[in-house]
């Protein structure tokens, strides 16, 4: 019966330093850097020469799908309106895990952490 507790001991260490691992990785990886405003991001995006703007009408409501790709960076934005008065969502993805994600629901304030590897600008 003490090698059963044993053996669960053991497995409940290696996945605590597992996870221990995949925390501080993770944490590295995001390199997080400034802070910077829903208003402002949706703005640079915009504003970007290489977004991309799909727009939909449902019930009289024009929605806008922002797409922008930057080497290994995606950014999606949401927003709603002709003049994108109204920002829904905002997602930046790398290498396909999320980095900054946004929704004007879920909001308890309105800036998010834009890590430092992720590069905006227009050059």
């Amino acid at each position: 019966m003490n090698s059963f507790f044993e053996n669960i001991v053991k497995w409940a260490k290696s996945k605590t330093g597992e996870l221990g691992e995949n925390v501080k990785n993770t944490l590295q990886n995001m390199n997080v850097g400034n802070s910077i405003s829903i208003q402002d991001l949706a703005s640079i995006i915009l504003l970007h020469p290489n977004t991309q703007v799909e727009q939909t009408e449902y019930l009289r409501l024009l929605f806008n799908d922002c797409y922008l790709k930057l080497e290994d960076v995606e950014v999606f934005l949401e927003t709603k309106g002709q003049k994108h008065q109204q920002i829904l969502s905002l997602k930046i993805i790398k290498q396909g895990e999320t980095l900054t994600s946004y929704k004007s629901y879920e909001a308890k304030n309105d800036k998010v952490k834009v890590p430092n590897s992720v590069d905006l600008s227009f050059g």
